[in-house]
């Protein structure tokens, strides 16, 4: 049996993840997501937060933006986590059908815990059922579990209730944003929707602002920051041809002979 199931890009309402060795990745997050840790232990970063959260923690995702995410398996060699993935889709539907008025206050976390209650757990404990008897709920059932999901954290957590029905992503301020996430080796199409703009118009801004194309500023920001990382390891005396391909951040890779024809003399004697 195949234990490996990873995060993905995915719009189903309820997934399980699971993970049989240490693992490192990005996320880009579309969807709010609401996840029990089963067993192992996570940490999940972006620009300004971090949190861990081990087996029996419920943690939130906010959505809209990059974050990176360190899986460890537990005891028993396995990490497991059950997401609950809420949709634009399915929040607008349900703030139609309950009434539920928009939010104009905006949320600033990208991640939050949340204590354990009763109902809280009640909810997860039944779908751990179907992941562990490998059982696809129907469309009808999914929905009524999210219904209840919403239901208990209108009087467990407000702030994330306020997120979950807050207006669509708005423009952030694009100098402070890009350079807060250039470290992720993300597609454009994802700055422009997380930076709360169309492709066109995020290209525009970019180079009025910038003066260089999305593109280029993005490699020549990420080899700056190769040779400041050179720099400091040749001053603890590292020499360079440990680095034949530079990892910086752990994400995204640079080749050496890119690094070499950028500036090479500016840290590099």
């Amino acid at each position: 049996m195949n234990h490996q199931r990873e995060f993905r890009k995915s719009e189903e309402p309820f997934y399980f993840v699971c993970y049989d060795k240490p693992t490192q990745k990005e996320l880009y997050e579309r969807n709010y997501k609401l996840i029990k840790v089963v067993e192992g232990m996570i940490a999940l970063s972006n620009s300004g937060e971090h949190i861990m959260a081990r087996a029996g923690d419920y943690f939130f995702v906010n959505r809209g933006g990059f974050s990176k995410i360190k899986i460890t398996p537990g005891k028993n060699g396995y990490c497991r986590l059950l997401c609950l993935n809420l949709t634009e889709k399915f929040l607008k539907s349900y703030a139609q059908n309950n009434l539920v008025p928009v939010c104009t206050s905006y949320t600033s976390f990208y991640f939050k815990k949340i204590n354990e209650n009763t109902f809280l757990k009640a909810l997860f404990a039944s779908l751990a059922v179907y992941s562990d008897e490998g059982v696809h709920l129907d469309r009808r059932l999914i929905e009524l579990k999210l219904e209840e999901c919403l239901h208990l954290l209108t009087f467990t957590d407000k702030e994330i209730v306020a997120s979950l029905f807050s207006n669509p992503l708005v423009q952030k301020d694009l100098v402070e944003f890009m350079n807060a996430n250039y470290m992720f080796n993300a597609p454009l199409e994802h700055f422009a929707e997380f930076s709360g703009r169309s492709l066109s118009t995020f290209r525009r801004e970019f180079i009025r602002l910038f003066g260089a194309t999305p593109n280029k500023w993005l490699i020549d920001k990420r080899l700056e920051v190769a040779y400041h990382k050179i720099a400091e390891e040749r001053q603890r005396g590292q020499p360079l041809s440990l680095f034949p391909h530079l990892v910086i951040s752990g994400f995204w890779i640079l080749d050496e002979s890119a690094l070499l024809a950028w500036k090479p003399q500016k840290y590099l004697p």
